[in-house]
């Protein structure tokens, strides 16, 4: 009987913690996905989603592991791939958010979140040298120059 009532007060703990994430209040939804987890730790959801509250706070490393920790708990939940895709993305790893957010929507192209994430990140264009990795420095300069020529030829709206 305990643990039932353990488990419905991490669900609403969790819960509040997704509405607090929504309005962007991550230290309280981090404070509440804490009492969860204290709850019921082996919740991988829940320790997903406490990873993306680290990566807010800028506990980078830590976050990843967590989400990671999650996946591999759970390796085909797409919500969790979502999460780590946001990880990489506040680390600022763009490359890897991208791989893990067409991961997720490629294992359910029904749920929204995948595809929610890859609209958010846009289309890339393809390198100006193809036979060279995007991160060439040549690759890397001549993509700014057709950036700065597409912007100077495109016309402005009056």
């Amino acid at each position: 009987m305990e643990q039932v009532l353990e488990a419905r007060e991490a669900q609403a703990l969790y819960e509040m913690a997704l509405e607090k994430m929504r309005r962007n209040l991550m230290e309280a939804a981090m404070s509440d996905l804490q009492r969860a987890l204290k709850l019921e730790p082996q919740n991988a959801l829940y320790l997903s989603y406490y990873g993306v509250c680290l990566a807010h706070r800028d506990r980078v490393d830590e976050a990843m592991a967590t989400c990671k920790r999650a996946l591999r708990d759970q390796p085909h939940n797409t919500e969790l791939r979502v999460n780590l895709g946001k990880v990489y993305r506040v680390a600022g790893e763009t490359a890897r958010a991208h791989r893990a957010f067409l991961q997720a929507w490629q294992s359910d192209r029904g749920h929204p979140g995948p595809a929610t994430e890859l609209a958010r990140m846009g289309v890339r264009r393809p390198p100006v040298l193809t036979f060279l990795p995007r991160s060439h420095w040549c690759n890397r300069s001549l993509g700014k120059l057709r950036l700065r020529l597409q912007r100077a030829l495109t016309p402005r709206p009056v």
